[in-house]
């Protein structure tokens, strides 16, 4: 499944990812979601009303945001694919057994767009984490 982009590489994206998060939600104040938004949650989907807002709270120079770009940068561009193919089956947009599906839509949307694709995505962590389960390369 996965062939240039190792499990540590995608443990070590997802962990700063969660630390980009952990810094985002400390400049929201960690408002609870209830405060946010009084509308019913949809029974699937998304259930967090900040998710919305990705890392864009923070300003592009933010330690963490910045370290978590970087690490996405200096992947090559099949590891970067297989990221954001993971990522889509972290959010259940694919399916962990149409993988190839996935890279052939990375190809058609581009290096740069993936890349922004990953970056905005305030709940990357959890996604990767799941997508590593759900592809049975959790280890």
């Amino acid at each position: 499944m996965l062939k240039d982009l190792t499990v540590d590489q995608v443990h070590f994206v997802a962990l700063l990812a969660n630390a980009a998060r952990a810094q985002r939600d400390a400049l929201l104040g960690n408002v609870a979601e209830d405060d946010l938004a009084k509308e019913l949650n949809p029974a699937r989907g998304e259930h967090n009303p900040t998710a919305a807002l990705g890392f864009d709270p923070l300003p592009s120079s933010a330690s963490q945001t910045a370290a978590l770009r970087e690490a996405i940068a200096t992947l090559s561009p099949m590891a970067r694919s297989e990221l954001y193919t993971l990522v889509r089956i972290g959010q259940g947009d694919l399916a962990a057994k149409n993988w190839h599906r996935g890279l052939s839509e990375a190809s058609l949307l581009g290096d740069e767009t993936i890349a922004a694709a990953i970056v905005e995505d305030a709940d990357l962590h959890d996604h990767l984490m799941k997508a590593l389960y759900e592809a049975e390369l959790a280890s």
